[in-house]
């Protein structure tokens, strides 16, 4: 399996765990008032925001929380500021990866993500040392339960979709980024959910990691640093056998 989709489908495994620890919150909390800062705060005109609203209903946030991250992005009240930050590097075998950061401040962000790279073994590079090896998508996330591969896949190409794939648990579609909302709204209205909603980046090509050990210290590094509270998203462009994950367990 491969990249992004299959770190997406890695990470969704311990999704419980982050929302009981709060990590998953504060991550849409910073989304949402992300989104309101860009596109203003009515979701009906701010696709942007009405995607992070619905991922944070998916996962139980309180209403009053999910109001006041949205007047906190509109600047109703006080608190941090964020900014959006890409960080580019190299991980164990060769994997190109990515950052998707929003930050109060950069300097503290950049340390942190600096030290997680060099503990386990990557290496944090400049801006645009890895982002050519990706395109921008939309991604998506249809559960597998009670819907054929066919069915979904007639629905999303005729509603735009570009690719579709197949996970563990979920159907993967991607979309071009000017397409993400019309393929999402257009799979809602034919009552298919979906799930774990983004624009993200997608590599153009995978790096093969056959050793064990080499992915086990890869897939730590990614962990240590989706677990950053600054972190919004680690995309990578690594291929791993499932034997090899299996014994890298």
């Amino acid at each position: 399996m491969a990249g992004h989709s299959h770190w997406a489908q890695i990470k969704h495994k311990k999704a419980k765990v982050d929302a009981q620890r709060g990590k998953l919150f504060s991550k849409i909390i910073r989304e949402i008032t992300v989104a309101v800062r860009e596109g203003g705060p009515n979701p009906e005109t701010n696709s942007r925001l009405r995607t992070a609203i619905e991922n944070a209903r998916r996962v139980n946030m309180p209403a009053e929380t999910i109001e006041r991250a949205i007047k906190k992005g509109a600047g109703e009240l006080g608190g941090e500021s964020y900014e959006e930050v890409l960080y580019e590097g190299y991980g164990p075998g060769g994997a190109a990866i990515m950052v998707m950061a929003t930050t109060d401040n950069r300097n503290r962000t950049t340390a942190e993500i600096r030290h997680v790279f060099s503990k386990h073994g990557g290496n944090l590079g400049s801006s645009g040392c890895v982002s050519y090896m990706f395109e921008r998508v939309g991604y998506m996330e249809v559960p597998k339960e009670g819907l054929s591969e066919d069915v979904l896949y007639e629905k999303a190409i005729e509603a735009g979709a570009e690719d579709i794939e197949t996970g563990e648990t979920s159907y993967i579609i991607y979309t071009k980024p000017e397409m993400f909302y019309t393929v999402k709204d257009s799979l809602l209205k034919e009552n298919i959910p979906v799930e774990n909603a983004t624009i993200t980046y997608k590599p153009l090509s995978t790096v093969q990691i056959t050793d064990p050990e080499t992915a086990k210290k890869l897939i730590k590094l990614l962990d240590a640093l989706d677990e950053l509270d600054d972190v919004q998203n680690v995309i990578s462009n690594f291929d791993i056998p499932e034997e090899v994950l299996r014994a890298s367990a």
